[in-house]
This record gives C-alpha cells, sequence and structure tokens, in this order.
C-alpha cells in the first residue's frame, strides 16, 4: 500500500497596514512565534484588511529570521505601487514561482479603497514535497466594500475567472494544487464558485472529515475579535484553502479549522481575520494510467458563467455612461474657460478659476479616456474569454 503523507496548510490575513492597523510590531513578533512551532508545513500569508496590503520590508525580513530554522524556505510577490502584501513560506523547496496580476484591479482615483496601488493578483510556488510536487497558489482579490451595493462586483467576478484559469493552466503538471488565500468572497457568492466550478477544487472547510464543534468557520468580523469595527456587517468566511489531487496523487482532507485567535497571554488577537488551517492527506497512486480524473461540472460552472457574463456586460454600459459623463464635463470645462478670463475679474481669481477648469479638463479627459476605456476593455477580455469557455462546452454536449 502506498504510504500516506501529511500536510498542515494555513493561510491568514495577517492586517499590517502601517497607520492603520493595529499593534503591528507586537502582532506579527506574536505571528512568527507561532509559525516557528513548527505546526505548518505551508503557510500563505496575506496582510490586509478593507485597504490594500502594504508589506514593510523590515517586517517580511524579521519574520523570515523568526522562522528560517522551521520554514526555511520563502517567496515574496512583489506588485503595484506599494507591493501585494503576499507571500508563501515552506518547509520543503520551493524550486519554482510565477505571477499574474488582474486585468481589473479596482481605480487609480480612489485612494480610499486602493486596491489598484497594490496590483492585486495570483502568486504561485512549485514546492517539491518528498512523496509529491505541489502547486501553492495564494491571492487576495478585491475587496468588498459594501455587501448591499457591491459597485466592484464586476472586477471581482473578472478576478475570479482569471484565477481559475491561471490555475487550470499552470495546475496540470502538479501532482496536487492548493488554492489558500483571502477570496473576499462568501460561499454563496458568484467569485467563489466560479473559482470551485471552473478548476473543481475542494473547499477544506466543507469536505473535511473532522471539525470542532464549537467552530463556526467563519473568519472575518467576528464579536471575539478585538479588531472588529463593523458592527452592521454580518460575521462573513472569507479566507479558504481549497484543493485538487491528479491521477497521480490522491487528497483529502481529515481536519479543518479556524485558528489564530488571541494571542496567548495578550489582549489581542493575531489579527483581525482568523486563520484557516487544514489538514491534509496525500496518497501517491502506483498506477497512475489505471485513475481517470473526476470530470468538471460543467453544468454548475455554465451557469455561473452566464450570469458573470451578465455581470461584465452590465458593467461596460456602465463605463460608457461613465465616459459620456466625463466627456460632458469636459466640454462644459472648455465652454467656461475662455469667457471666465474676459470676465472684470482680479487676476489672482481669473488665474485660480483657469487653474481649477485645467484640472478638470485634464481628469475628466484621463478618466474619460483612459481609465473608463482600460475597463470597459478589461470586461470585454475577461467576458471574450469566458464565451470560449460556454462555446467549448456547448459543443461538448452536442
Amino acid at each position: 500500500m502506498p504510504e500516506k503523507l501529511t500536510l498542515r496548510v494555513l493561510t491568514l490575513n495577517c492586517w499590517g497596514i502601517p497607520f492603520f492597523s493595529s499593534d503591528i510590531p507586537a502582532r506579527f513578533q506574536a505571528i512568527g512565534e507561532e509559525l516557528r512551532t513548527g505546526r505548518y508545513d505551508l503557510v500563505s500569508l496575506q496582510e490586509a484588511m478593507s485597504l490594500q496590503e502594504v508589506w514593510s520590508q523590515d517586517v517580511y525580513e524579521r519574520m523570515v529570521s523568526q522562522v528560517e530554522d522551521v520554514l526555511p524556505y520563502h517567496h515574496y510577490f512583489y506588485s503595484g505601487w506599494h507591493g501585494s502584501g503576499l507571500c508563501i513560506f515552506s518547509k520543503h523547496p520551493i524550486i519554482g514561482s510565477h505571477q499574474y496580476r488582474f486585468t481589473l484591479n479596482g481605480f487609480p482615483h480612489t485612494p480610499h479603497h486602493p486596491d489598484w496601488y497594490g496590483g492585486k493578483m495570483v502568486g504561485l510556488c512549485q514546492v517539491q514535497h518528498p512523496g509529491a510536487e505541489i502547486n501553492i497558489y495564494v491571492t487576495h482579490t478585491h475587496t468588498e466594500y459594501n455587501h448591499e451595493h457591491d459597485k466592484d462586483k464586476a472586477h471581482r467576478v473578472s478576478q475570479a475567472i482569471e484565477l481559475s484559469q491561471f490555475i487550470r493552466h499552470t495546475g496540470r503538471s502538479a501532482d496536487v494544487n492548493i488554492l489558500a488565500g483571502d477570496l473576499n468572497n462568501q460561499p454563496f457568492e458568484l467569485g467563489l464558485k466560479i473559482i470551485q466550478s471552473n478548476t473543481g477544487m475542494e473547499d477544506a472547510w466543507l469536505v473535511a472529515e473532522h471539525k470542532n464543534v464549537e467552530d463556526s468557520g467563519l473568519t472575518w468580523n467576528l464579536d471575539d475579535n478585538n479588531y472588529t469595527c463593523y458592527p452592521d456587517y454580518p460575521p462573513c468566511r472569507y479566507d479558504y484553502v481549497f484543493y485538487k489531487g491528479s491521477a497521480r496523487c490522491r487528497v483529502k482532507c481529515v481536519h479543518c479549522e479556524t485558528t489564530m485567535h488571541k494571542v496567548p497571554g495578550k489582549p489581542f488577537n493575531y489579527s483581525d481575520h482568523e486563520g484557516v488551517l487544514a489538514h491534509l492527506e496525500l496518497e501517491k497512486v502506483l498506477d497512475p494510467s489505471q485513475v481517470k480524473p473526476a470530470p468538471l461540472d460543467q453544468s454548475e460552472r455554465d451557469a455561473s458563467l452566464l450570469q458573470a457574463v451578465q455581470t461584465l456586460e452590465e458593467k461596460i454600459g456602465s463605463a460608457a455612461s461613465s465616459r459620456l459623463f466625463y466627456t460632458a464635463v469636459l466640454l462644459l470645462c472648455l465652454l467656461l474657460i475662455l469667457p471666465i478670463t474676459s470676465l472684470p475679474l482680479h487676476p489672482l481669481v481669473t488665474s485660480l478659476i483657469s487653474l481649477l477648469l485645467g484640472l478638470l479638463i485634464g481628469w475628466s479627459f484621463w478618466m474619460g479616456a483612459v481609465v473608463t476605456e482600460m475597463e470597459r476593455r478589461g470586461c470585454l477580455a475577461t467576458k471574450s474569454g469566458m464565451e470560449v469557455l460556454l462555446n467549448a462546452s456547448s459543443k461538448k454536449n452536442i
């Protein structure tokens, strides 16, 4: 009988935003102390809550030094203006890495929702486990800022498509594929349905053979987390460990739990998110030719893709409306700038008004000709990719 190997995978959104996050030095020291206990084989870290990730190089290097005896291999993914905030620590050698930056990432003119500045992406590390070659993916998708009126839904759906396609195309040669991160989608949301149905991955929390009865599986905005500050939002499950085996290696989840709650002996939590720990069991297949991979559920995937196409079409329409608005502002400013200069006003006042109108002209041109057009093209790119999948699926069913 083939030897069964265990793999303990941890994901944690660390919430390490300078000037916004609380107790960063103490919390990151505690996170490092927990990681150095040797309980984990693979660790996926993300760092932000509702604003974008900013990894301090010093904080990262201190954590690397803290855990190097038990997690000697690590990789940080650089992206965007101030960093993706994504990294992976591993007990086993990392033999390759790759990353993909999402096409749609929010907007540069919304610094209070600065996903664009961090360059949201998915990172991949190829890990040489003694019994299998593992692809582990880490991501932190676009934040859901408003449950009731999710204006960023099209961007989050687009990221879910690109994430799932990236895993499909890069994961074929691996024995095991694992996705661990903050997906900013609850289980019932379209983005998560797309990720699961398009990759065929299992949700470790749902399929685990053993779970603690008291464990709700929720990871954000919990009442017993001292950093919870959104009383009007319900507690959510945003953090996940997904996995998929292959014809060469069977995988099952024997236990899954939320972890890293309160720091022992301290009045604060490790983060505003809870960690998720999955105990996976790997079993090499002696004769892979005798194993037929489970087919994807095409009907569920296609239903999700059709809904996603509609979402992107609506965003394409709203982008066109936005472009008309900025064009109107641009034309109005152009019509006003000449009469303003001819009015009998103080030269300083005339200069200030002219400057303001000039800034509005530049801003309107940038937003109408560049930003909204990039969003429209990004939606079109994702939509056309989904239509390829849907067309291929329809031909298989003929």
